[in-house]
């Protein structure tokens, strides 16, 4: 695997790797799906479907887009045959629209959906102890090599964004 300099993940990820974490991961029917979502508009918005079993977490699947609504990605949860747990969102989700007045919460509470609130990570110290969190988290983490290709990618190139700055230039 390719190293990147400053890679937050790279060293978790090439030991999922080595030990064989990062390979075909079937959905195991009757244990729940539980989904962590990144919301975004203009950027994308993501959800990772996880499944909790003994002491493994399992990243089954992945699914990006943007510009969509959330009756979209309502509908993509209901194309997939899974059984769902609990769904995990950021902050942003009680943010109130200026046109309706309700937030996405409400909206998605309202269409059925059980929202968890992960709290914001604010202070530079905050966000450093959410990245250790996954880093210890990669231990029982296994991935599907094919469905979550994509975040695979992004996570071996994820840095601080001031040396994202100077790769661009």
């Amino acid at each position: 695997p390719v190293t990147i300099e400053g890679s937050y993940y790279n060293l978790v990820l090439g030991e999922a790797e080595k030990e064989g974490r990062i390979t075909n991961v079937p959905y195991e029917q009757g244990i729940p799906v539980h989904t962590w979502w990144d919301l975004g508009m203009d950027d994308s918005t993501a959800i990772g479907f996880f499944q909790n079993i003994g002491k493994e977490w399992r990243l089954i699947d992945y699914y990006e887009s943007s510009g969509e609504g959330l009756n979209y990605y309502l509908n993509v949860l209901q194309a997939k045959p899974y059984y769902y747990g609990e769904h995990y969102f950021p902050h942003d989700i009680e943010v109130r629209e200026l046109g309706t007045g309700r937030s996405r919460k409400e909206v998605l509470e309202s269409l059925g959906i059980s929202v968890n609130v992960v709290k914001r990570l604010g202070t530079r110290d905050e966000v450093n102890e959410g990245i250790e969190a996954v880093r210890r988290r990669f231990g029982s983490l296994w991935i599907d090599k094919e469905r979550c290709a994509y975040i695979l990618k992004a996570l071996k190139q994820y840095r601080r964004s001031e040396e994202r700055r100077v790769g661009k230039e």
